[in-house]
């Protein structure tokens, strides 16, 4: 586990074009209509939308939940005032499933559909909460839900 959140430098946000973001959609839309069977591995990220706060943003984020929890852990006092104040964060037992969650459960579609197991790294519950059966759902950290 990381005793912290590494160097500044490797948290800076980047941003696809929109026309490149079209393109790797498509891509991606591509691979899964060919796919007979897949996995889906998870993150924070895709809880985030739901007011989840993750683990790694920077301060300048533009997420509404604020910088990560180990960058402000490792951040001065006047940066955690500053973040406090702008942050827009929801606990984990009254987030709502995002559409990720929803398109994942889709995805599935009991069994029938190309996922076939979904790999996720949270804690939040989402995955469950949104349908996903625990038979093809493998939360690594466990649930603190």
């Amino acid at each position: 586990m990381a005793s912290n959140a590494g160097d500044p430098s490797l948290r800076e946000e980047m941003y696809d074009a929109p026309e490149v973001v079209h393109r790797k959609v498509r891509r991606l839309a591509k691979y899964v209509r060919n796919s007979k069977h897949m996995i889906a591995f998870t993150g924070a990220g895709v809880s985030t939308a739901a007011g989840v706060p993750d683990f790694r943003s920077g301060v300048n984020t533009s997420l509404k939940t604020g910088a990560g929890a180990w960058v402000l852990r490792d951040s001065t006092p006047e940066v955690r005032k500053a973040n406090a104040a702008k942050r827009i964060t929801t606990s984990t037992t009254k987030a709502v499933p995002t559409t990720t969650h929803m398109s994942l459960v889709k995805l599935h579609d009991g069994g029938q559909g190309p996922l076939k197991l979904l790999v996720s790294q949270n804690t939040d519950g989402l995955h469950r909460r949104s349908g996903m059966p625990p038979d093809a759902l493998a939360e690594l950290h466990g649930n603190s839900n």
